[in-house]
């Protein structure tokens, strides 16, 4: 490893974090944070609700501050309970949510003073599972898909976008009321994430939520999978850098599975959330397998065992309820969690201790050892994921570093693989050089000769020099004085490195040539 491999990670991490940051810086010119405002909820849906809601008869509950709005956490009454991991869901309810917010300013004279005028736009982070949702009484967007009472097709949306018609504000009190339909007991039935919720200038969160670093992320992790991949295939004794290409093309489709993009591929979320479970659940055992070969070369029983765990939820919340996916995918990070201290334990700290017992300083280790490199990236992986959370609790920068974390564990075990290629190749040029030295001693000593950059002269006194005659018969061979000759084997000396001391240069110098 050298000092361009970290310049790579640090510039594409800084790069992507860069452009993160700046897409995510807020404007003032229009921006109404909903989340400032209570949230009112209530079991059952009537139109008169979405128009002039009377918020003080008793049915609501409400929430003065609010990240996120679960049903199954609200505290509402009337609500089942469910049995934990219970493959079947409950039967769909309906609720009502009312934010009622205020504009201070009218929005008909944006744009007199010449700059462009707002389009206003609502912008969720999440919303499911069906939906649909009323400004002032008016639909501004509806995804609600019954039959006979029944969702037919869910839609559980993350990054939801909705331009405004900016006749439908009102300069003063605004009524934004949202009509959910869902399993109560389903964890993504009302607003799963803590933020953002808000309405803002069109152009502003196209720019904020363009998906541009999503795009950079999915393509790095897709790219280095297929790499990993095909390795995998030409290198049959590497067979185990299949795991790590499952591993870094696996997170690619899961950021992929978690883009708004892929509901104009696959319309029902239902399916999409079971295909993004199952390739999550494969993620740290191929990653456990990776780290086994790699660094202690065999797989462990814990590994196996996992693997199988693992198979077994990801299979199973294919064929049961999306409910018992979200609990299973708990169960899921709980085991995770251990199985990532087991890879921290005894992928990593036991075998780099072992090669620090071998003499080595801890910097050369850290740098130089497949333990030491899997180090500095996990490392810099479990900051990442401190900091989100962190974040999500208090600060709610909502930047979302664990992907850039997850980049460069990918980029990290991808060099591991560049440096066994490298390995490789110079073992079997080792080998080709004995092997052709073994079969045609001459010829590997003539290549010699032109690495060491002797003249013709020079080479013709060498290959006598390797006969075992002195000065005086290469001079009386080639018709030259002694003084010539010697001037000649000085100097071939000093191209290959050889001081004459005490008569011992023509040794050294045979020594070097049957080395």
């Amino acid at each position: 490893m050298d000092s361009r491999y970290f310049l790579t990670v640090f510039f594409t991490v800084f790069s992507l974090l860069t452009a993160s940051v700046t897409a995510q810086t807020r404007e003032d010119r229009f921006y109404i944070d909903l989340q400032k405002f209570p949230l009112y909820v209530k079991n059952g849906f009537k139109q008169s609700d979405a128009v002039s809601p009377d918020l003080q008869d008793g049915s609501w509950k409400v929430k003065e501050q609010w990240y996120g709005a679960v049903i199954r956490r609200l505290g509402l009454p009337g609500l089942p309970k469910r049995v934990f991991l219970s493959p079947w869901g409950r039967p769909e309810q309906e609720w009502t949510f009312v934010i009622p917010f205020t504009i201070d300013t009218s929005l008909e004279a944006s744009g007199n003073d010449g700059s462009a005028p707002v389009i206003p736009c609502l912008y969720l982070a999440t919303i499911g599972i069906n939906w649909k949702i009323y400004l002032n009484g008016t639909v501004i967007k509806k995804e609600i898909h019954l039959s006979g009472g029944h969702i037919m097709e869910q839609h559980y949306e993350r990054y939801v976008t909705v331009p405004i018609n900016s006749s439908l504000l009102q300069k003063g009190k605004n009524i934004l009321a949202f009509r959910i339909v869902g399993d109560p007991t389903d964890y993504t039935t009302g607003f799963t994430y803590k933020f953002p919720y808000y309405i803002a200038d069109y152009d502003f969160i196209t720019r904020k939520h363009n998906g541009i670093v999503q795009v950079i992320i999915i393509s790095i992790l897709a790219m280095l999978g297929i790499f990993h991949f095909l390795f995998s295939a030409i290198f049959r004794e590497y067979r185990y850098n299949l795991a790590c290409g499952i591993f870094t093309f696996g997170m690619g489709l899961y950021y992929l599975l978690r883009t708004r993009w892929i509901h104009q591929i696959i319309p029902d979320t239902a399916v999409v959330m079971k295909l993004e479970y199952f390739t999550l659940f494969f993620m740290i055992p191929a990653l456990m397998a990776y780290t086994d070969k790699l660094c202690n070369e065999r797989y462990f029983i814990v590994t196996k065992i996992y693997g199988a765990f693992c198979f077994v939820l990801a299979f199973s919340q294919l064929f049961f309820s999306r409910t018992y996916g979200s609990e299973a995918a708990g169960v899921w990070q709980v085991a995770g969690i251990m199985a990532m201290i087991w890879i921290y334990i005894y992928n990593i700290i036991i075998p780099l201790k072992r090669e620090l017992k071998k003499g080595k300083k801890i910097a050369d280790a850290l740098v130089n050892t497949y333990p030491g490199n899997l180090l500095i990236s996990f490392t810099i992986f479990g900051l990442t994921v401190v900091f989100d959370l962190i974040d999500s609790l208090a600060m709610h920068y909502s930047l979302d570093l664990t992907r850039y974390g997850m980049v460069i564990i990918s980029l990290a075990v991808t060099f591991l693989l560049f440096r066994i290629s490298v390995i490789k190749d110079r073992e079997l040029k080792i080998k080709s050089a004995l092997l052709e030295k073994a079969a045609n001693p001459a010829s590997a000593r003539e290549k010699l000769y032109i690495s060491f950059g002797l003249t013709e002269r020079e080479k013709e006194i060498a290959r006598l020099m390797t006969e075992g005659l002195d000065n005086t018969e290469i001079g009386e061979r080639l018709f030259l004085s002694n003084s010539t000759i010697a001037f000649h084997v000085t100097n071939i000396f000093r191209k290959f490195g050889i001081i004459d001391g005490k008569n011992k240069g023509r040794a050294m110098f045979l020594a070097k040539l049957l080395n």
